[in-house]
């Protein structure tokens, strides 16, 4: 039984939901989930009120004047929206054409950051939840964020 209760509590303090707390880019900020539940982006309405479109229009511009140095490939930037609709636990993946696993610069993440910190019309519904933003680039260049 102690065991088992060294194991749970050790995992609700290194992780919330899904996340490993040591992945967090943003970490030493207020932010923090509402709960110890946090809902996928897909359940029921959650996320950005105007979706993808508003999300293009916010981020676009900046987005497109990052220095990705003849990258191909997806970035994909992880986070949750709180019940207060304030985002943060972000996390960055980047894989090549061919899925294999890219290390981008700890700067280009923080930049990348700060531009979805942008974001400001979030819909968490009162409930804590991931959502995900996709960045498709060729040579280089954004072709696409989803």
């Amino acid at each position: 039984m102690i065991i088992l209760t060294s194991i749970i509590y050790f995992s609700f303090k290194t992780k919330v939901g899904k996340i490993d707390k040591k992945e967090i880019i943003d970490q030493g900020t207020s932010f923090e989930p509402c709960s110890s539940t946090i809902y996928e982006y897909y359940n029921d309405g959650f996320g950005y009120k105007t979706e993808r479109y508003g999300i293009r229009k916010v981020i676009s511009e900046p987005i497109h004047q990052l220095n990705f140095p003849n990258f191909s490939g997806n970035i994909n930037v992880r986070f949750v929206i709180n019940c207060k609709n304030e985002i943060g636990y972000f996390r960055i993946k980047a894989v090549d054409q061919d899925y294999k696993k890219v290390e981008i610069t700890d700067d280009l993440q923080k930049k990348i950051v700060a531009i979805v910190q942008l974001l400001n019309d979030w819909n968490g519904k009162n409930e804590d939840s991931y959502y995900q933003i996709q960045i498709k680039l060729k040579n280089g260049k954004v072709e696409d964020i989803f």
